[in-house]
Formats: C-alpha cells, sequence, structure tokens
C-alpha cells in the first residue's frame, strides 16, 4: 500500500481553512455598498443580516444590478460594511430603523479565528510527522540495500529476442546454442555423467552484440533470465554488494533452469591485489561472494552465468578458470558476410529502395560493430527525412557514411583558391598511386569538401584479408605518402595536411619491424613488449625489451621503410603527372569524383596498372 503524502494532506488543510475564511465554497453577489445604499434610501430593501464587516441584503422584489461581469438580476446580495476601515459608517442602523427595514445582527463565526491560531501548531506536527515517516523509510531502505537489483524477465514478460533476431556471429551462436541445450534438456547430460557448464564469459569490443546474444539465449530456452549490470552490486555501505549477489543466486536456484546475465563484469572482476596503493575491499568482497556462489552449485543445478567484458586481460584468475566460467566465446567485429546479414536485419523495416546495394555498404563499412551498423541505418533515415523523401536511397546511405567516418561537413570554413588546389592534387595523389598499384584496397570515391577536421579524403572499398603481405603493406604505405609526394612534386611546397598520414603510416612501418620481422636488421624476433597496462600495478614503468643499440636499429629500419615508399609515391606521381593533373582539375571543378574517374585517367597512360616501381 503507497503510504499518503503528509504535504498533500497539508495542503487540503490550507484549502479548508482558506474556505473557511473565506465563507464556505460559495455565497451571494457582491455589491458595492453605494448601490446598496442607493437601493436602502429608495426602499427597495426588505431586510438585512449584519456580521462584523457584511450584511446579507434580501430585497422586495428582484431588481437588475450592474456588476463588474455585467448586470444581473438579483433579489439577494452581500455587500462589504466599511465599519472598520478608515472612514466607518456609523448611519447604517439609524437609516435602517428610518425605512422600516428588518435586520438582525449574526454572531461573528469563531472557526476562521480558531483555525488562524491553530494553524502554527498544524504545520509543526505535520513537519514532525514527516520526519518520523522519512526515518521510518530510511530504516526500512537500508534493510533493502542487501536485495538484488536484477531484472527478471520470466513468463509474464517473456524475452522474445531469438537467434534469428541476431545476424552474423554463427560460431558463436552455435557455441551459446549448447548452451539452450543444457537448460532444455540438463538431464540428457547428468544421465552420462557430464557436468552442465556454470559459466559463460562473452568477450568481444563493444557493440559487437554480447548483450544482445545473450538475451537470445534467453529467449530461445524459454527459461528466466535475470540480468544485471555488475556496477548495480556496489553501494558505498560495505558489504552489500556480496549481499546482493548472494540474493541473486538464491533467486535464480529457486527459478532453475536459469540464467543470470551479469554485463561489464570487469568492473567487479578485476584482478585482486592490482593497482597502485591497494586494493578495494568492497569490489573485492563481491568478486569473492561470485566466486563462492559459483563454486557452490550443485551438479544438478541448472543455473548458468553469462557475463560480458570488452576487457578479458584484466579479469581475475579466479574468475576464468575452470569451474567457474568454463567458456570463452569471442564475439568479434563482424566479417563482411556477416555485416551485410546485419545490414539486412536492420533494413527490413524500414522504406529502402530497390536500388540500394546492401553488399557495396558492407564492404564500404570494414571495421564497423553491429551498433556501427544499425547507427549508419539509422543516419541514412534521418537523411532521407530531412529531404522529405518516402523511402531511404543509396545516396543517403553516402551521407551518413560520410557524417560517421568524417563528421559534419564544414561548410562554414574559408579555404582560399591556393590552399584548395594544394588539397585536390594530395588527395590525387591518394588517389592515383592506390589505381596505379595492385593489392590495394579499391578506389570508391575522392572529396575535398571539408568534414570535420578532413579539408580532404579518398574512400576506399577494402578486401578483409587474413593475412597481409609485406608487398601489400608496403603498397599501402605508397599510397598513405601519395599525398606529401603530390605536394612536393606539383605545388612546389609542402603543407600540415599530410599529419594524419605519417601517423598511420608510422604505425604501420612500426608494427612490421616490432611484430611481424620485416625489417633488415630483425627478421625473426618480435620486439614488442607483453606487460599489462600500467593502472593495473603490473607494470609501474614501460619496460623495453631490448637495448638501446637494439632500439637504434629498430628506428633504423622503420626510417629505411617509410623513405622507401615515399620514393616510390614521388615516383609514381611524377612518371602519372597528366592523370595527376586531370584528376586534380576534376576535383576543382566538382569537389567529389568518383574512383571510375581515376581509374579512367590512369588508363589513358599505360593498358594496366604498374606493378609497383622499386627504388
Amino acid at each position: 500500500m503507497n503510504r499518503i503524502n503528509p504535504w498533500l494532506i497539508i495542503l487540503l488543510v490550507l484549502g479548508v481553512l482558506l474556505l473557511v475564511v473565506n465563507g464556505g465554497f460559495g455565497g451571494a453577489p457582491q455589491v458595492p455598498y453605494s448601490q446598496f445604499q442607493s437601493m436602502l434610501e429608495s426602499g427597495q430593501v426588505q431586510s438585512v443580516v449584519l456580521s462584523s464587516n457584511s450584511a446579507n441584503v434580501t430585497l422586495k422584489s428582484p431588481q437588475q444590478i450592474n456588476l463588474p461581469g455585467g448586470a444581473q438580476t438579483l433579489s439577494q446580495f452581500s455587500t462589504l460594511i466599511p465599519s472598520n476601515a478608515a472612514i466607518p459608517d456609523t448611519s447604517l442602523i439609524p437609516t435602517l430603523e428610518k425605512e422600516h427595514v428588518q435586520f438582525s445582527v449574526q454572531p461573528p463565526n469563531p472557526w476562521p479565528s480558531l483555525l488562524i491560531n491553530l494553524l502554527p501548531v498544524l504545520l509543526l506536527l505535520g513537519f514532525f510527522y514527516w520526519i518520523f515517516m522519512r526515518a521510518q523509510g530510511g530504516q526500512s531502505q537500508v534493510m533493502q540495500f542487501g536485495q538484488t537489483r536484477a531484472r527478471r524477465f520470466g513468463k509474464e514478460n517473456k524475452v522474445s529476442t531469438t537467434f534469428q533476431d541476431v545476424a552474423g556471429h554463427e560460431e558463436a551462436k552455435h557455441e551459446l546454442v549448447e548452451v539452450v541445450d543444457f537448460l532444455k534438456y540438463p538431464q540428457r547430460y547428468l544421465a552420462i555423467g557430464a557436468e552442465i557448464p556454470k559459466g559463460v564469459l562473452l568477450v568481444g569490443p563493444p557493440g559487437t552484440g554480447k548483450t544482445l546474444l545473450a538475451r537470445a539465449v534467453a529467449g530461445e530456452a524459454d527459461a528466466p533470465f535475470f540480468a544485471v549490470s555488475a556496477s548495480e552490486f556496489m553501494e558505498m555501505f560495505v558489504g552489500v554488494g556480496a549481499s546482493r549477489v548472494r540474493t541473486l543466486f538464491e533467486e535464480a536456484r529457486k527459478a532453475a533452469p536459469a540464467i543470470i546475465f551479469i554485463d561489464e563484469i570487469d568492473s567487479i572482476g578485476r584482478k585482486r591485489g592490482a593497482g597502485i596503493g591497494g586494493g578495494h575491499d568492497e569490489r573485492e568482497q563481491t568478486l569473492n561472494q561470485i566466486l563462492s556462489e559459483m563454486d557452490g552449485f550443485d551438479k544438478s543445478s541448472s543455473v548458468i552465468v553469462l557475463a560480458a567484458t570488452n576487457r578479458p586481460d584484466i579479469l581475475d584468475s579466479a574468475l576464468l578458470r575452470p569451474g567457474r566460467f568454463d567458456r570463452q566465446v569471442t564475439i568479434d567485429l563482424p566479417n563482411l558476410k556477416e555485416r551485410e546479414a546485419i545490414l539486412r536485419v536492420h533494413t527490413r523495416n524500414k522504406p529502402v529502395s530497390a536500388s540500394v546495394d546492401i553488399p557495396e555498404i558492407a564492404r564500404a563499412t570494414s571495421y564497423f560493430s553491429g551498433a556501427d551498423l544499425k547507427n549508419l541505418v539509422n543516419e541514412a533515415a534521418l537523411e532521407a527525412g530531412r529531404k522529405v523523401k518516402s523511402v531511404i536511397e543509396m545516396t543517403d546511405f553516402y551521407r551518413a557514411l560520410d557524417k560517421i567516418t568524417l563528421g559534419l561537413e564544414n561548410s562554414s570554413l574559408t579555404v582560399t583558391d591556393q590552399e584548395k588546389r594544394a588539397i585536390a592534387y594530395h588527395e590525387a595523389g591518394h588517389a592515383v598511386t592506390a589505381a596505379v598499384l595492385p593489392g590495394t584496397d579499391r578506389l570508391q570515391k575522392v572529396s575535398i569538401i571539408p568534414r570535420g577536421r578532413a579539408l580532404g579524403a579518398a574512400f576506399y572499398l577494402p578486401e578483409e584479408q587474413v593475412l597481409m603481405s609485406k608487398e601489400r603493406l608496403e603498397n599501402q604505405l605508397v599510397v598513405a605518402l601519395g599525398g606529401r609526394a603530390a605536394e612536393e612534386s606539383f605545388i612546389g611546397t609542402i603543407t600540415s595536411g599530410a599529419a594524419d598520414d605519417f601517423r598511420k603510416a608510422t604505425q604501420i612501418a612500426k608494427r612490421m619491424v616490432l611484430e611481424w620481422g620485416m625489417g633488415d636488421n630483425f627478421q625473426h624476433m618480435a620486439l614488442g613488449s607483453d606487460t599489462g597496462p600500467v593502472f593495473l600495478g603490473e607494470d609501474l614503468a614501460h619496460r623495453k625489451d631490448f637495448s638501446e643499440h637494439t632500439a637504434q636499429l629498430v628506428d633504423e629500419d622503420v626510417k629505411r621503410i617509410l623513405d622507401k615508399a615515399y620514393q616510390r609515391s614521388r615516383t609514381l606521381v611524377q612518371q602519372y603527372a597528366q592523370a595527376m593533373h586531370e584528376v586534380a582539375e576534376a576535383l576543382l571543378t566538382h569537389e567529389l569524383i568518383t574512383g571510375d574517374v581515376v581509374r579512367n585517367a590512369v588508363a589513358k597512360l599505360t593498358p594496366a596498372p604498374i606493378g609497383g616501381l622499386g627504388v
């Protein structure tokens, strides 16, 4: 039963008090005292009832009286007597006697003065009552702190998500189908002596669908589903987290077969005893309780714990040992085929034009997660809505993709003609080298329209490969440095526009030397450090795995790779100078061109793209 708010009671009392003071819920119309005097002197008044400061008047016959709201025909009305005013009327009673009007005096109403005198006492009592109820409520809330905050889904509010609603991740779904089988037919496995897995850890980058897969498991198994975020176990009171864990597992056992889903488990499952300045007692107690509860399961208990994290490297080893989270299911970024399936799921209930090429959108969204793809479809729908379209077209998807990857179009940015020419040749350098070299990503379009912080961009359709050859990596470096090579060759000066190109190229070259053994000095060694993050306390200072002399050799290898790629870029843009001029002029004229324009300009100079130029 809901408790009545004491402030509501106080407001009702004040309202009744005001009504009583003002004479109740209704009354006769108020007439100015001057009109009453005129009627009295003209002999129209039959009787008067006097009170302390007003008079209720009854007329001998109904009269039309002008009131502020309009003329009305009245036989009774009230008026205020100025007896308590600055100029009291002492002639009223003699006038009533002279006109032979019946009058009587009504004793004053004691309730207004009584209520006014009692009002401070009532307010004080109401305040103490409110304080008392708050104290009682606080005690009950303290007792409720230890209860679980998990949201339960069952037969009444059944989870409707199934594996059909999850596109891609076929290997992960195959692994989780067994979990569903454990929940539906536990006796099948117990009869043969197998123990049902107690925990399944879903690992993957943010937005890849870990929570969606957990809901799909609950929907397929038709089992009670307890969903909670790991951060909800934590509270300012010591021991509350452990109490909530106990309550959660008790409810799950009563509802077995059931699923417990703990999202972002890394917030309480971090390695114990790590970190500068000691650990966190409350978090460690909560983690210890989870470990204890998972060990306490009966072999016949059909309760499975699903947990999700994007930071498996910081989880405590006791949480990951067999018998607790027996299985780890990796939910990685979707590949090309999976991205296409995800896009079809998110566009199935939207008015998408038949001209929309879903496979091409999937190719253009490399390294997009499922959440990113959903956002892309939504942004395309918003673009179509802004232009008052009835269907979503391919151009809407292109604009949405540009907005997500580069940012909003910066139409207010002022670019001089000289800067615009430098940007055009810079982007032409990327585009022409990408069109000439084999093994590079297919060029989709080139733009010199400012977006976000980018003054121009070349867009590609990446071909996903499991292994990257040395030749392909070197060609990517040539394309990345093609912008600076074009500036130096055709503008006569260099600009700051190649900063991002240098950063990406340097990262690729470092990985080639440190991780993949593609340098001249170190061809069979991995020189990267495997130490953990500093904030975990595993490595108070980043320690190098090699000497200063080795570091110098690494720097020489990185520089040699980048210098070679840059010389190849300069040679290519100079050899294809005619194509460079043609592409740059097309960009200056149209600001946005397709990849076919670049490929056609290159094809005029050579029958087929060359295989790269050595230096």
